[in-house]
Order: structure tokens, then C-alpha cells, then sequence
């Protein structure tokens, strides 16, 4: 019985190595490209923490003074990222935590986001006009969902740029813009 667990183990986690070794060689276009290489590098580099004043929308039901976004590199050229507050200069919980990937089978890039309360986002990522488009699905927990779009800029090398849309059918209608700078200070603190 020992031996047979030791087999099954030692096949579960050969199996997928197994399978790609006999796989069709994946076509050049669906290897990640660069601009979407360049785009995880420059969210991930010098500690990939960022933040954007919320001056503009704050108020009594939403109180934050700026959100943070911290991005790190994962597996296979993804990047993870996690979205929070900051109020009187403390940190909240995180509102969103995101996965952002390429995925080689479909040819395209993906972002995937994950709520507080049960909310998941899930969409596609491309370049357009000088910047990177995406358009999501978002899905509430009890049922519902919506599309939603953002159109993102790097004007230079610590500035990020965001703009969030709602979007029905063709239509993109513009709903908040935030500047993020790139936040230094956790990396150089750390040497």
C-alpha cells in the first residue's frame, strides 16, 4: 500500500511536466509579449508600492486619504497586487487583491480581482493608444453582474496613471481617475 501511495505521488506531481513534454509547441503569439512584460516589471520594480491621493472623492462615507497598491512578481511572468486604504495614516484591510497574468492558451493577458465581501473581477488586458485598456466582469456574491472598464498610463518612470469606466455594450463612461506615484521608501528603507 506504501508503494502504491509513493507511485501515485511520485505521478501527481510529474503528470503535469508529462503532459506538456507531449504537448503541441505553444505558437510565438501566444508567448507573453513585451509590452505586457514591460507593463508587470514597471508596476513590480523598486518595491512596486504606490499611492494616489483620494483628496478628490473623500467624504464622510468614504474617508480614506489615499489607496496604496503594492505589486509583486509572481510565477510565470504574473504579478500579484493587493489594493488598501490609508486613514489618519493608518492602513485598512484590503479592498481588492488582484492576480494579473498571460494566459499562453488563449493569447491574452488577464487580470483577476478579489473583493472584500465576495466580489471577483475577471477581464482581459491590451495596449491601446500610448496605454493598457482593460475591461472586466465583475460579479457580486448574491448574484449580478457588471462590466467595467480602465484605461491605464505611465507617463514617466514613477507616475501611474488610472482611469475607471462603466461600460455598457460599446459605451465608456468615464468615472474616477487617480495618480499614483511610486513609493520608494519601503525599498530604501530595507537597505
Amino acid at each position: 500500500m506504501r508503494l502504491l501511495s509513493l507511485l501515485f505521488l511520485i505521478f501527481a506531481i510529474n503528470a503535469p511536466a508529462l503532459a506538456l513534454e507531449n504537448a503541441e509547441t505553444t505558437p510565438a503569439q501566444h508567448s507573453a509579449p513585451q509590452w505586457f512584460l514591460d507593463d508587470n516589471d514597471f508596476l513590480t520594480r523598486d518595491g512596486g508600492r504606490w499611492v494616489a491621493s483620494n483628496a478628490d472623492y473623500q467624504s464622510e462615507s468614504e474617508p480614506m486619504e489615499a489607496f496604496v497598491m503594492e505589486w509583486k512578481a509572481d510565477y510565470a511572468n504574473s504579478i500579484t497586487g493587493r489594493l488598501y486604504g490609508m486613514i489618519d495614516g493608518e492602513p485598512t484591510q484590503d479592498f481588492w487583491r488582484f492576480r494579473q497574468y498571460w494566459h499562453p492558451g488563449e493569447g491574452k493577458a488577464v487580470l483577476e480581482q478579489f473583493g472584500i465581501g465576495g466580489a471577483f473581477g475577471i477581464g482581459s488586458l491590451w495596449p491601446a493608444d500610448g496605454s493598457n485598456k482593460l475591461l472586466q466582469t465583475f460579479y457580486a456574491p448574491g448574484g449580478g453582474a457588471a462590466e467595467q472598464g480602465h484605461k491605464a498610463m505611465n507617463p514617466d518612470a514613477d507616475t501611474h496613471v488610472t482611469t475607471s469606466y462603466d461600460v455598457v455594450g460599446d459605451e465608456w463612461t468615464e468615472r474616477r481617475t487617480y495618480t499614483w506615484k511610486r513609493d520608494k521608501t519601503s525599498t530604501e528603507e530595507k537597505s
